[in-house]
């Protein structure tokens, strides 16, 4: 290649990515090849870690109405459906999802 030079050589080795002099579009692309990685997703993570939060958020929900009707009922629900999403959130790594 015309203008590669050996440090540019060793930085695409160690997974940096070399400046490109000329303005081209082409040039631009191949400085940023995460421009190039197609469309992404407004929404990223599985379907098991939006089911998670959902039931976490109607466990919260249950408890707020469990506090001032002093229902034990829904203190159970509320425990079982916080224990299940916190389970289904453990068990879909919805922590090593980067958002």
């Amino acid at each position: 290649m015309v203008g590669t030079t050996e440090t540019d050589d060793k930085a695409v080795a160690t997974g940096q990515h070399p400046e490109r002099h000329d303005g081209s579009l082409a040039a631009q692309f191949a400085a940023r090849p995460e421009a190039t990685d197609g469309p992404r997703a407004p929404y990223r993570g599985n379907a098991g870690s939006w089911v998670a939060v959902s039931l976490i958020i109607v466990g919260f929900a249950l408890g707020a109405v469990a506090l001032p009707v002093h229902s034990l009922i829904l203190w159970i629900a509320t425990g079982l459906v916080l224990i299940a999403g916190g389970v289904l959130a453990l068990s879909s790594r919805i922590m090593e999802q980067a958002h």
